[in-house]
């Protein structure tokens, strides 16, 4: 639809099927594409029993031809988005008119990468409700140890069994929460970053996960239990979520300062012999700390902006690139490349300084409708058995601080980090933010 933003929102998939025995549809959507296909079933050790071969006997039993591409376990016993597994199922895909993912995260996103790279729809029969990915138009990979988001195509129907989905291990439904529970907070990136930098934003996407995001909320004690009623809310504004980032032509409306966090610890952990955690369970806890750190920002007296003092105490391009080849290692130089994209120089600074002086009032009246108190995203995430503090991901204090003071670096994107940092506040506040995020 057109836009009062002056941009055509539009939504390539066709079609969700959300409700109990939803996989009985698969069959007549991937007739919608044609008839006696040859398709390719892309899904990992689990899924393949779980559902996987459930969907290759519906294909063959419609006269499709049929193979799969099992994609192999990693580090942790499950399978990783990385440029070797990308290059597996790709060649999978060779000669097929259409590919079926079954899976979650990890193969729904490699499905969608693959079968854009390969011109071909993909339909994805999801099992479990654990992150807001199915229905955007972005694959997370990690390409040179460095965790990306790639542009492809949405899926073209969207299978969400809630009997599979009900079935989903209990930790699986926590860290959908947690994605979910992301979305006061990426809005409010959103919206900032509209504000102080002029980048795009449009009230239509944020719009259309609102109500069921809060209907999610409001249900998440029976996830712990796995209530049916429960998890359909929260499949429904997982599905909505992903929708958004299409509408919005990025991930912006549901990724912000918590992601970039978390996407931290995925991007250090072969470093430090970890295993990468599930996204929406760390995401959940980085948002606790990005509402903390919005909390803080807030009581800031804007008479007691500083400009010029603010202006002298930068640092030059060369004092922030060796900072961020400490903080990086490795990947500083790639990490240095997307992070100066978003580095204003001295003059447009002290404008973003005194525009930011002048109207704090007003900015934090336009976010104020979102944002939500730190402790209120840790009571429905505690409620729901989701993690609540590093402890409960595997990681420690250490980590956080890491990440809280590095992961603006990874991405061209401004959050609320970014204006942290803007004020000299990033820093010199962390330890009071994440105390009283009780995120340590």
């Amino acid at each position: 639809m057109e836009c009062s933003c002056g941009r055509t929102h539009f939504v390539d998939t066709k079609g969700i099927v959300l409700r109990r025995g939803a996989v009985d549809a698969l069959v007549d959507w991937s007739r919608a594409i044609g008839r006696r296909q040859e398709i390719c079933v892309v899904a990992d050790r689990v899924t393949v029993e779980l559902a996987g071969e459930q969907v290759r006997r519906l294909l063959e039993k419609d006269g499709n031809r049929v193979r799969m591409c099992i994609v192999p376990n990693g580090a942790g016993a499950r399978p990783h988005a990385d440029m070797d597994n990308l290059a597996l199922v790709e060649a999978s895909l060779k000669g097929a008119d259409l590919a079926v993912a079954v899976g979650a995260g990890t193969i729904n996103d490699l499905a969608k990468l693959a079968s854009f790279q390969r011109g071909i729809p993909y339909i994805i029969v999801a099992t479990a409700p654990s992150m807001n990915g199915y229905t955007s138009a972005i694959a997370a990979i990690t390409r040179a140890g460095v965790k990306r988001t790639v542009e492809c195509r949405q899926p073209f129907a969207v299978i969400a069994d809630l009997d599979i989905l009900c079935s989903a291990p209990r930790h699986l439904v926590a860290a959908g929460l947690g994605d979910l529970e992301s979305k006061p907070t990426s809005t409010a990136d959103f919206r900032l970053s509209g504000i102080l930098r002029g980048t795009y934003y449009c009230k239509v996407p944020e719009e259309v996960v609102f109500a069921a995001e809060a209907r999610a909320a409001d249900a998440a004690e029976g996830l712990a239990h796995g209530d049916h009623a429960s998890i359909a809310a929260l499949s429904e504004a997982l599905l909505l979520s992903g929708i958004s980032m299409k509408l919005a032509g990025s991930s912006s409306p549901a990724s912000g300062g918590e992601h970039l966090i978390s996407h931290y610890w995925d991007m250090t952990a072969k470093d430090e012999g970890r295993v990468e955690g599930w996204h929406g369970a760390q995401v959940g806890v980085a948002t606790i700390v990005t509402s903390a750190l919005y909390e803080r920002l807030r009581y800031v007296d804007p008479g007691e902006i500083d400009v010029d003092g603010l202006v002298a105490a930068r640092l030059g391009e060369a004092d922030l690139r060796d900072g961020i080849a400490r903080r990086h290692g490795s990947h500083g130089e790639q990490v240095a490349a997307e992070f100066l994209s978003k580095h204003l120089q001295e003059r447009e600074y002290r404008a973003e300084i005194e525009y930011l002086k002048s109207r704090w009032e007003d900015m934090w009246e336009g976010l104020s409708d979102v944002l939500r108190p730190a402790a209120r995203v840790r009571g429905i995430l505690d409620v729901a058995g989701a993690p609540v503090n590093v402890r409960d991901l595997g990681l420690t204090a250490d980590h956080l601080r890491r990440g809280y003071l590095a992961a603006r670096d990874i991405r061209g994107r401004f959050t609320v980090l970014d204006l942290a940092a803007d004020l000299c506040m990033l820093e010199s506040s962390s330890e009071e933010v994440l105390a009283s995020s009780g995120c340590l």
